[in-house]
């Protein structure tokens, strides 16, 4: 039955809830909690912003490298600021901690639709970030030449399947709860058709916990039989282990979630969970963003700074500067990442030779030290000038000091054609 206009705005006039006995609603000026929402909102959307820009600074200006991971996150920022746009909608209307006795029915309105979004939202951000970290993971932990036959390369797909398909069956359960569409939000429509939505919430909240928990667990065997010293084990063990805030975070989400469903005064209940959604969220882009960290730090020479003052020694084994491979190949750090990445594959599948020094060097390239029995040095087109005579020769002077005489000799080398302007050798 349709309502005239009339009859529809007396509807929303209504008191959204019964106020209890002896308590006096006011639908004017409501008591609320909003400067503390807008600070929450406004400080986890700044340290969102801030981990994807120092992650956009560590891969793309120092390392040069874009993957899909970085088009993951572009997505899971674009969603997550229309999210905290949606958060911060809700100070105006209906108001953070506000009894809902102190509301009017067409009041929850834009605030069932922006419930809707927030929920929307959250459903696809996750899925997108902790897609890219364990896409991330997988090329830094996975063996390259038997990857289906490690448990660690099965446990990351599999999270990775799980969170693809459950946040686009929630997001198609939260815009089915009613029919029609309109009465998710149209709280003053005939809600018959409804379904009730708090089984999947709180079946949301248990498979974002329960991912978190295996994510956090998932890479430490793995971190602890590599080859380092037990000290870099730790640090790399810390790095993959902050996925503990994000455990935290999913925990008292899903305890507000359990409120919230069973309150009968939803509106007021509705702000921690908001909270905690935004709290969940942040976790993942600081996770995403804290790998980079040790090599920006290093870049600007924070971490020397801070070893001298702390009276360690400082080395400077490696190459430093933007598009420097002495970064490490997925911007772990030029120390942790390139002996992880070099200690977890096969020997036959790395593609340039390191050295290692534990004392705090961390890995260095040396190059592609590729042989005859390796690679073809020799072009076709040079073999003739190789037969013809010696190409190069090389004087090698070695002075001797001490007891011993300065000695001087030359040594000639096999001649290898230069490829453009570096000389390879073998």
């Amino acid at each position: 039955m349709s309502l005239t206009e009339e009859e529809l705005a007396a509807v929303l006039d209504t008191p959204a809830m019964e106020a209890p006995e002896g308590v006096e609603p006011d639908f004017d000026n409501p008591p609320n909690e909003n400067g503390l929402a807008l600070a929450i909102i406004t400080i986890t959307l700044a340290i969102g912003t801030l981990c994807v820009l120092l992650r956009a600074y560590g891969r793309v200006y120092l390392l040069r490298k874009v993957g899909i991971e970085e088009l993951l996150i572009i997505c899971a920022y674009g969603v997550y600021v229309g999210q905290a746009y949606c958060c911060y909608a809700l100070i105006e209307t209906p108001g953070y901690f506000v009894h809902q006795w102190n509301l009017k029915l067409g009041q929850l309105i834009p605030t069932s639709f922006n419930v809707l979004l927030i929920g929307s939202f959250y459903q696809t951000v996750l899925p997108l970030l902790k897609t890219a970290i364990l896409l991330e993971w997988l090329k830094i932990l996975a063996p390259q030449g038997n990857r289906i036959k490690s448990p660690f390369w099965w446990g990351c797909v599999s999270i990775i399947a799980l969170q693809i398909s459950w946040g686009i069956a929630c997001v198609i359960l939260l815009n089915m709860q009613c029919n029609p569409h309109e009465a998710i939000w149209k709280v003053y429509m005939p809600r018959e058709l409804c379904f009730n939505l708090v089984p999947v919430q709180l079946a949301s909240g248990a498979v974002q916990l329960f991912s978190d928990v295996i994510m956090l667990l998932l890479p430490q065997r793995t971190i602890w039989t590599l080859n380092l010293s037990w000290k870099k084990r730790l640090g790399v063990s810390l790095i993959f282990g902050l996925g503990i805030l994000a455990c935290v975070s999913a925990a008292f989400r899903l305890s507000v979630t359990v409120t919230y469903g069973y309150d009968a005064d939803q509106m007021y209940t509705l702000g921690p969970v908001v909270f905690w959604v935004l709290a969940e969220t942040t976790c993942g882009f600081f996770i995403v963003c804290m790998p980079c960290l040790p090599k920006i730090l290093k870049d600007k020479g924070i971490i020397s700074r801070v070893k001298r003052r702390l009276g360690m020694r400082v080395t400077t084994a490696g190459a430093s500067g933007p598009g420097s491979s002495g970064y490490g190949k997925y911007g772990y750090g030029s120390n942790m990442n390139t002996e992880v990445s070099a200690m977890s594959r096969p020997v036959a599948t790395a593609d340039a030779y390191h050295k290692l020094d534990e004392e705090g060097g961390g890995g260095v390239p040396m190059g592609h030290m590729k042989t005859e029995s390796m690679e073809r040095l020799r072009r076709p087109g040079d073999m003739h000038d190789a037969k013809g005579g010696i190409m190069r020769t090389t004087q090698v002077a070695v002075h001797v000091h001490g007891d011993g005489a300065s000695q001087t000799g030359s040594d000639e080398v096999e001649s290898i054609p230069r490829r453009g302007n570096q000389a390879w050798y073998h």
